[in-house]
């Protein structure tokens, strides 16, 4: 059993949760090819005059977006709504006449306590198409981050415009259900909702599949799609990997800060199901249908009071259910479940850092409430720590805990991943080391390293630092090397997309070539090479917390 509970810190508010996991913030064989040619029309800059194609399921118009056709709103499947709420997606009907897809839809229902809401129905796609003309483009498909709780394809820092124009690529953003209505397993009221625990892993293999059928009339090529994702989203990525043949979804994918150790166990998905309906006293599916949405959200957030540490944050997500994902992620990896798919996978340096500008008191962890550290290893605690402080002389003991965290939830986990992919095929792993630098005369708590999220803005070319402290003003100061950089990310991430290489050596267990994305970048083998290794006696498997019942 895998813990990450910390004594004496409560779970987050649920924006922190939010944009801690990115709110910041039986798979189908490939259908034939839409019709169209993607047609570009319009005048540049947003709100210009319409872009227009056509699908299978009818012509679409979006809008003129700087060098990009825009697309926002389009759906990938029915609405999951009244009898449909907790059941597989199902296509997406014809429409008549021109589908106006110049505004972006609702987010799927999520917290209320943060401005939430949404619409159940959510199941749409944001496209943005280059308009320098041609067919046959790469494509990548973006999955949201936030603990499967929270997040949107909508937020600003998620625009695909910019990736899509510096990589002549297709960019498609996709939002998923969230919460208890994507990650509630309720076989066990009535046996035809079993496998509901993953619906929300159901709506992104329909929008991958509704990509594969409909991305031509996009200009993009349906036999070269890239799946990439953040956190929760590369959690489920990781998940889809151990799937059954997921190369007939995609050909390649990235994962960013998301392992498959993550994914749920089958009999973590039940547990937490029953603990849900305990709660709000549910007997039968019939009284959640009878439930309204606010209801619902109401019912989500009392299942998670009382929760501590970052267990609260992965309440909901993916499981192992014997169908679509068989068994243990990394275990089905190395057996060769992607065999067929080019990875890249990595995290950022210091991934728990983003907790501690909410909850600062993480900084000053003691060693002794590090009961999230595997009782296997216990007899290690000590010469671990000793080793990763001697690495650090100059760092509290809390930020070396922190230190300690991130290679256990994050790092070591996405390399393991690695490893076994690279039995396969070239895989590649990178590490994202830039942060805001440290400053004098602030709070600690405002001296953060390359935090969980802070990668995003890079990806995606949507440069907007507010989020952090003092990200603005570093923006202000740096902005050259921080666009390069930028630029850079983009240049590899569809480079990756187009061809399978992102620029730099693949990962192999006798170099461990990382590409460690900072200024200046450089390609590095085995970085943290030594205190990797002290993990080694540690068999990183699947998520089984109960955080409820959590010390």
């Amino acid at each position: 059993m895998f813990h990450i509970s910390v004594r004496g810190v409560r779970r987050p508010a649920a924006a922190t949760v939010g944009l801690l996991l990115g709110g910041l913030l039986c798979a189908a064989a490939p259908a034939a090819a839409a019709s169209g040619g993607g047609a570009v029309a319009g005048v540049a800059g947003r709100g210009g005059r319409g872009c227009t194609t056509s699908t299978t399921l009818g012509r679409v118009q979006g809008v003129a977006e700087g060098g990009t056709c825009a697309y926002l709103g389009v759906p990938y499947a029915a609405p999951p709504t009244g009898s449909r709420r907790f059941l597989p997606p199902a296509p997406a009907a014809p429409w008549h006449g021109t589908l106006s897809a110049t505004a972006a839809k609702p987010g799927c229902p999520q917290d209320l306590s943060v401005g939430g809401g949404g619409s159940e129905d959510c199941l749409y796609t944001q496209i943005w198409q280059p308009r320098s003309g041609g067919a046959g483009k790469p494509v990548l498909v973006f999955l949201h981050g936030g603990a499967d709780e929270l997040g949107s394809a909508n937020e600003p820092v998620f625009d695909g415009a910019a990736l899509a124009e510096r990589g002549d690529a297709v960019v498609v953003s996709v939002d998923y259900r969230l919460g208890l209505l994507g990650w509630t397993e309720l076989g066990a009221l009535d046996p035809r909702y079993t496998g509901s625990g993953n619906n929300g892993l159901r709506d992104q293999i329909a929008a991958l599949t509704w990509v594969r059928q409909q991305i031509r009339g996009f200009g993009g090529n349906p036999g070269d799609v890239t799946v990439f994702g953040q956190s929760a989203g590369a959690i489920s990525i990781s998940a889809l990997l151990a799937g059954d043949h997921p190369e007939r979804l995609f050909r390649r994918a990235i994962v960013e800060s998301g392992p498959g150790y993550l994914v749920h166990t089958a009999q973590y998905a039940k547990d937490a199901a029953a603990h849900v309906l305990a709660t709000g006293g549910i007997t039968s599916v019939a009284q959640l249908d009878a439930m309204s949405t606010e209801k619902l959200l109401q019912l989500q957030a009392k299942a998670q009071q009382g929760q501590s540490g970052l267990a609260s944050a992965l309440f909901f997500g993916p499981s192992i259910d014997g169908a679509l994902i068989p068994g243990p992620v990394v275990d089905r990896i190395a057996a060769g479940s992607a065999r067929h798919v080019d990875v890249m996978l990595g995290t950022t340096e210091n991934e728990t850092d983003y907790w501690a500008m909410f909850a600062p008191q993480l900084l000053d962890l003691p060693l002794s409430a590090y009961q999230s550290f595997p009782a296997v290893l216990a007899a290690q605690k000590q010469s671990m720590y000793a080793q990763y402080a001697a690495d650090r002389p100059a760092l509290s003991q809390g930020r070396v805990v922190n230190a300690m965290l991130t290679d256990q939830v994050m790092r070591v986990p996405t390399l393991r991943m690695a490893q076994a992919q690279a039995r396969w095929r070239p895989t590649y792993v990178y590490q994202f080391n830039w942060h805001v630098p440290y400053a004098t005369g602030v709070p600690e708590a405002q001296n953060l390293g390359a935090m969980h999220t802070e990668e995003l803005p890079f990806v995606l070319g949507n440069l907007d630092l507010d989020a952090y402290p003092r990200g603005a003003a570093t923006l202000a100061a740096e902005r050259p090397q921080l666009t390069k950089l930028s630029q850079d990310m983009m240049d590899a991430w569809s480079g990756f997309a187009r061809t399978g290489h992102p620029g730099w050596r693949s990962y192999t267990p006798a170099t461990r070539a990382t590409k460690i994305w900072d200024t200046p970048e450089r390609v590095q083998d085995g970085p943290q090479e030594t205190e990797r290794a002290l993990w080694d006696g540690f068999g990183f498997s699947a998520w089984d917390l109960e955080p409820w019942a959590a010390p």
